[in-house]
This record gives structure tokens, C-alpha cells and sequence, in this order.
């Protein structure tokens, strides 16, 4: 196989990287001997200054005016006795100045070799040191410990923890899409990445950067110039009054006109040697000094240095196991924190379905029991009527005659394990005896009534709406499923009246002591994201409900504590012909009603319900004849179909009920002549307000008007959407996102003749 070789260029940075390596020398071993001869040069410098200070106070100042050899007649004969004195005197001074220098010297190069040796261990501690606190972080010079900085893993903790907190809050939007859907609410996150800009905690200044090495030997240079300066000065200074001092004593033996002055020489030349010999045995004795001094000090400091030191790798692995559970923490701190949202979604959705499968669907009493088959008898204890084979039949004595001992207590008989009570599946409410399948206690219990004045419609419509969920062809794309309630068999005959035989299915009995039966229905929406499940309760009551004094009633007690509402508007009761209502009436029995909302929830004048409510404009298919529009509704009846009713119900979308609303709308003013019909509602619910057209006949043009069922062709238009609207508008997904296409005019006509031909 062959080896790729590298390019030129990148064979270049390889090379010189290798040869840096092996070629450069270990900074760390020739700090040393960089160190110390610095070191030891200050020390003589410093020992110079200090010894040329001492030779400027002990060096005697010039004689001046005073008698010299000169001023003899005849200087030579005194010359010629001082010149052997002088030789011998200088030469004895010579001889103990060497010994004075060789022992100072001596003493130097001792003091010497022990100062090196303690100046090694303070550099090489000071290596350790520095090797230590690169690994603790804490500041040696200052003492400080290591302050708290945000490293790399803690923005990757922070990071994961935003990441976690992200999914957490989608997970929580997914738990409680259909809470979030119902009121839109907007989460605003925290910005947790501003902890990575922390600069953390400091005990003091920041520490210097540099080894300890380099900032010594940048100290020792600078200390060593400014000494070598001053040693020159102090040294010049002191070599001036010598050389004064010197210049008088020669004066003295020097002889004008003598022949050489040889005995001036000798003293010059004897002072100078013997002052160089003192001046060297100064100087190693003074440094000799500063050497043993600074030892002793540096082998104190040492000691202290190192308890120091011990100190702080004692604080430090401490501060770096607490900064670490620290870290721990605030990880284990941080996921909960991050995945709270999800939790508290998890929590929120579990207690509404908990404080839901406490209440009854009917009555919204909390006085539930699971439903158990019936349990055995019990027999009881028995003495003295109690027959000898046992037989509980025998015939019990009123009273026991004297003598007779007291009986024992009979032993109650167990029940076989067969015959311990078992669950039937079912709940029973305690107040109203209504039963529904324990199962149901699972999901989430919405329930809506259906409200209005007497005879407006409202049984037909959720009769025809009933029976468009049991078909399966409700305008939804959920799968909506009759659920077993005691109402079904109520609304059966209703159905057969009105579908099969075509007859009026009479007034709804209202029952203030008995709350009516609910048509409950299982939901699961088309969610994306997962179907929610739901279980709906339509609730009929009586026309007379709004007419009850809510002190009075019981039943529109619990109605205006529910979901929403269906408030129906009967466009044909406006003049109170008849057994008819007014529409005076109508909007008066509306306020009363509102009012009693308002006061059993808690909720000020002059702020809005908080409940959706789909206003229903019934008998759609009578407006030509009985409502004041007439002939004007044809039109809006015609656009209705051809624009907002698709080809098959399961493409009914949101736009589609919505663009029937805002035709309803533009109705109203037809309809219900010198009312504001929309204002007046939303002035109590807000924009929780949808209009829906229904008929639970049909729309067939060559119908509209016509009362006798007989006549007419039954196909429901408009009777499930009121409800399906209602769990739309509490976050499930029930409408279909695909938007039906355009029909023309025509192909709508060929639809309706066909659908009349049928």
C-alpha cells in the first residue's frame, strides 16, 4: 500500500514544529542559572553601594595647613628615614589587608554557596507552586482563592438545559394543545444564556499572567539597573574623597625639588593597595552579610511559603468539590427548571380531567360512586333462639329463663369468594341516579346546552344532529361516537317523528327537580400532533328555562355554569301571534338569563363571559313566510350553498362556517328589524360569537315556506355545526384543513335538483 506524502505546505509547519521541540532548550531548567547570578549581582551592587557609604564616613578628610616634609631646610635626611619606615609599614598593612580580604572572601564564598542552594528551592517551590495553581486556579502572590468563571461546560450545560427547556415547552404545547388552542395564550422563555456572561466571583485583583520565573527575573533586571546606578554614584563619591584625603597625605612627605619623591610613591602606591585590599574584604564581607541574611529570611519565608501553599491546595480542592456540586446542582436545578413546563402541562391537563371525573354530566354534583352488583346477606348473631343444628328459622325466644346460661355469639357466615360484589363498569351520581360508563371518567367533559325560548327548534336540532353523528356523516373530520347515555332512547323517538314520520317531535317537559337526560358523544379530533379525546354532553332544556328565576331553578343553575352555550334566536317568533313569543320577549328572556350568569360566575358588569357561544338562527327554511326578510333571503340562501357547503361533509372547514356567519350577519338587520342582534350578544360573551344558519328540514328552494312536514323533504342543513363550532373553539381539531374547491352556480343547481329528485 503505498504511504500519501505530504504537500510542501504541509510538510513545512511539521518540520519546524518537530525541530522547536527537540532544538529548544527546557525554559524550566535554565531559569536557574538565569536567576541567580542576577540575583547574586544585585547582591553586590547592593553591597558596593552599602560599603562605599561606610568608606565616605570612615575615610578622614584632607589636611590642609599643615607642616610637610618641605618645609624643611633639608628634606632628603628626613626622606631618607621615613623611606624604610614607610616600606615596612606598607608592606606589614598589605600583608593583613590579604588576610582581612582572603577571610572575607572566604566567608562570602560559604555564605554564597548556602544562599544558592536555599535560592534554587525558593525558585524550584515556586515552580510547584505555579504548577499547583494552574491546576487549582487560585492566586499564590495574593492569596486569593479561585474565583468562580463560567467554563465551556457550563454554556454546554446551559445550551442542553435551553434545548430541554425548548422540547419541554413543545411537549407541554403538545399535553395542552387543546387548552393552548381554546385561550392563545403566548409563553415568553428566559433568556438563560446571560449566565455565560458572568465574570463570577474575586476574592482580589487578577492575578499576573507570567510564570513566576519571568516576572522575577523582569524584577531582578530593573532592580539590578537602578543598584548598579546607585553603587557607581556612591562609588564615584567615595573615590573623590579618597583621592582628596590621599593628595593631603602625599603633601605631607612630598619634597619640592626632591629628586622623584620616592617616598610619596611608596604612600601613594601603599594607600591604594592596602584601600583595594579593605575594599574588596568590604565588599565580600558585606555581601557575605546580605547572602547570609537573605538566606535565613528565604528559609523562614520558605517554611511559611509552603503551610501557605498547603493552605491553599487544602482550599482549593475544597472550593473545586464545592464548585462542582455546585455545578451538579445547578444542573439537576436547571432540568427542572427546563422540563417545568412540561410538568406543569403534564399536571394542569391531569387535574381538569380529575375535577371533571368528579362531577356529574348531569347534575355537576360531586356525589359519585362506582356501581356494584348486589352484595350477599349477612346473617345476625343470635343466642339462645339459635336451634342446636343451627337452624336459623327456629323460633326466638322473647325473653331467657333463670338459669340458662347466657348464649355465645353466633358466628357470621363468610361469603363465598364467588359471591363478593363485583363492579358493574358503570358510575351513579347519589343526587340524580344517572349513570355512564366509569371509562368516561378518563377524558376531558365538556358540555353544552342548547338555550332559547319555548318552540324555537331546538329539540329538532339536536335530534337531526344526533342522528347525523350515529350515521357518521357529520361536517367533521374527527370521529365523533354516540357514547351509551340514559337519553338516547328520548331522542330515538325523536328521530324516528321527525326523520320517519315526518311529524313534530312536541315541547320539551320541563322538570325543575329533574334534570334532563344528556346526548353524550366520544370526540377524537384530527390533531397532528396526536387525537385528543373529549366527551360531549348536549343537554336539552325546556323553553321555559329562561323564563325561571335562577333562585328558583335548579336546572339554570347548572346551565350557566357549562362549556358553552347554543343560544337559539327564532327569527319566526317577532309579534307573539299565537302561542308565539315576541322578539321583545326573546331578548328580555336573554338578558335575564345573562344576568344569572353573571352572578353564579363571579363576573363584574360590563365584563365579557368567558365561554363561546354559537347563536342559532333556526327555521331557516321558513323565513320567506314568517320573518319580515321574505323574498330578500332567497339570495343569501342561494350564495350560501353554492359558496359555503361543500361536496361532502368531511370538507367542512373553519372558513366554511365562518363565511356562513358572516352571511348570517349581513342578514340580521333583515331579520330582526331595530335590534343590534350582534352587539347585544357580544356585549356579553365578546368575540366568542359565531351566527349559524339551520334548518332541520331542508334548504331546497322550492320548499322554503312550507310547515307541513309532509310536504317537505328532510335533509338537515346546518345542525351539527353549532357543537362542532363550540369544540373547535375549545382547541380540538374538528374541521378539515383542506379547502374545498369552487363550484360554479350551475354545477350547485345540478346538486340541488338531483338532491330534490331523491
Amino acid at each position: 500500500m503505498a504511504v500519501p506524502a505530504l504537500r510542501p505546505r504541509a510538510r513545512l509547519p511539521v518540520l519546524v514544529a518537530v525541530a522547536l521541540a527537540v532544538l529548544a532548550p527546557d525554559a524550566r531548567a535554565d531559569q536557574p542559572e538565569k536567576l541567580i547570578p542576577l540575583r547574586y549581582d544585585w547582591h553586590t551592587q547592593q553591597a558596593r553601594q552599602e560599603a562605599a557609604e561606610k568608606e565616605i564616613e570612615r575615610i578622614a578628610p584632607p589636611r590642609v595647613g599643615i607642616a610637610a616634609v618641605r618645609n624643611f631646610q633639608d628634606p632628603s635626611s628626613v626622606l631618607a628615614e621615613l623611606r624604610p619606615a614607610l616600606a615596612d609599614d606598607y608592606k606589614a598593612l598589605r600583608n593583613a589587608s590579604l588576610k582581612i580580604a582572603t577571610s572575607a572572601r572566604a566567608r562570602r564564598d560559604e555564605a554564597r554557596k548556602d544562599w544558592e542552594e536555599l535560592y534554587r528551592q525558593r525558585i524550584e517551590f515556586h515552580h510547584y507552586a505555579e504548577r499547583q495553581q494552574s491546576a487549582y486556579g487560585f492566586d499564590f502572590d495574593t492569596g486569593a482563592q479561585a474565583a468562580f468563571k463560567p467554563t465551556l461546560f457550563d454554556a454546554g450545560v446551559v445550551v442542553w438545559a435551553a434545548v430541554v427547556f425548548v422540547i419541554a415547552v413543545r411537549l407541554g404545547r403538545g399535553v395542552r394543545r387543546v387548552s393552548l388552542r381554546k385561550a392563545e395564550r403566548v409563553a415568553a422563555a428566559g433568556v438563560l444564556l446571560a449566565l455565560c456572561t458572568v465574570p463570577g466571583c474575586s476574592n482580589g485583583p487578577a492575578p499576573d499572567g507570567r510564570p513566576w520565573a519571568v516576572r522575577e527575573e523582569a524584577k531582578l533586571t530593573a532592580e539590578l539597573k537602578d543598584a548598579t546606578e546607585k553603587a557607581d554614584t556612591t562609588t564615584a563619591a567615595a573615590n573623590k574623597k579618597w583621592a582628596s584625603t590621599l593628595d593631603s597625605w602625599a603633601a605631607l612627605v612630598s619634597a619640592t625639588g626632591a629628586g622623584g619623591d620616592p617616598v610619596e610613591t611608596i604612600l601613594r602606591d601603599g594607600e591604594n593597595d592596602v584601600r583595594a585590599q579593605l575594599q574588596a574584604a568590604a565588599l565580600d564581607a558585606r555581601l557575605a552579610e546580605r547572602l547570609a541574611t537573605e538566606a535565613e529570611a528565604e528559609r523562614t519565608q520558605l517554611a511559611a511559603d509552603k503551610g501557605k501553599l498547603d493552605n491553599l491546595i487544602a482550599g482549593s480542592k475544597w472550593r473545586s468539590a464545592a464548585f462542582a456540586g455546585g455545578r451538579c446542582a445547578a444542573v439537576v436545578v436547571l432540568f427542572g427548571l427546563a422540563i417545568m413546563p412540561y410538568r406543569r402541562a403534564r399536571r394542569k391537563e391531569a387535574a381538569l380531567i380529575k375535577a371533571d371525573a368528579k362531577k356529574c354530566p348531569r347534575c355537576f354534583s360531586e356525589k359519585l360512586i362506582v356501581e356494584k352488583t348486589a352484595t350477599v346477606p349477612v346473617a345476625a348473631g343470635g343466642g339462645d333462639d339459635e336451634s342446636e343444628d343451627g337452624d336459623d328459622d327456629a323460633p326466638r325466644p322473647l325473653y331467657r329463663s333463670k338459669g340458662r346460661p347466657k348464649p355465645k355469639p353466633k358466628a357470621r357466615k363468610k361469603a363465598e369468594p364467588d359471591e363478593v360484589p363485583a363492579e358493574t363498569g358503570y358510575v351513579e351520581c347519589k343526587s340524580c341516579s344517572f349513570r355512564f360508563l366509569r371509562s368516561y371518567q378518563k377524558v376531558r367533559r365538556l358540555c353544552f346546552p342548547v338555550v332559547g325560548v319555548r318552540s324555537s327548534g331546538k329539540t329538532h336540532m339536536l335530534a337531526t344532529g344526533y342522528d347525523r353523528v350515529r350515521r357518521r356523516t357529520a361536517p367533521t373530520v374527527a370521529v365523533i361516537q354516540p357514547a351509551p347515555s340514559l337519553g338516547d332512547a328520548r331522542f330515538e323517538q325523536y328521530i324516528d317523528l321527525i326523520l320517519n314520520l315526518k311529524r313534530e317531535a312536541g315541547g320539551t317537559v320541563h322538570d325543575v327537580t329533574n334534570p334532563p337526560d344528556p346526548v353524550m358523544m366520544h370526540v377524537r379530533d384530527a390533531d397532528p400532533d396526536g387525537p385528543n379525546t373529549a366527551l360531549v354532553n348536549l343537554f336539552d332544556y325546556s323553553g321555559e328555562l329562561v323564563n325561571q328565576a335562577i333562585d328558583k331553578d335548579r336546572l339554570k343553575k347548572q346551565a350557566v355554569k357549562m362549556d358553552g352555550f347554543m343560544l337559539f334566536l327564532d327569527p319566526t317568533q317577532l309579534y307573539g301571534d299565537g302561542t308565539n313569543v315576541t322578539l321583545d320577549r326573546q331578548l328580555a328572556a336573554l338578558n335575564e338569563f345573562m344576568a344569572d350568569m353573571r352572578e353564579v360566575r363571579d363576573i363584574a358588569v360590563g365584563q365579557t363571559i368567558p365561554v363561546p357561544v354559537a347563536v342559532c338562527i333556526p327555521k331557516f327554511d321558513l323565513l320567506l313566510t314568517e320573518n319580515p326578510i321574505q323574498g330578500q333571503a332567497v339570495p343569501f340562501i342561494r350564495q350560501m350553498l353554492a359558496e359555503f357547503n361543500p361536496s361532502s361533509p368531511k370538507r367542512t372547514t373553519y372558513d366554511t362556517v365562518r363565511g356562513r356567519s358572516e352571511l348570517v350577519e349581513q342578514m340580521l338587520e333583515l331579520m330582526f328589524r331595530g335590534v343590534d342582534v350582534r352587539g347585544l350578544v357580544e356585549s356579553y360573551f365578546g368575540p366568542q360569537v359565531m351566527f349559524f344558519p339551520v334548518s332541520s328540514v331542508s334548504l331546497f328552494e322550492n320548499e322554503l315556506g312550507i310547515r307541513d312536514l309532509s310536504m317537505r323533504t328532510i335533509a338537515p342543513f346546518g345542525v351539527a355545526e353549532p357543537f362542532l363550532w363550540l369544540l373547535h373553539m375549545h382547541g380540538y381539531e374538528v374541521f378539515s384543513r383542506e379547502k374545498e374547491p369552487k363550484r360554479s352556480n350551475r354545477r350547485v343547481a345540478e346538486e340541488i335538483e338531483y338532491a330534490e329528485e331523491e
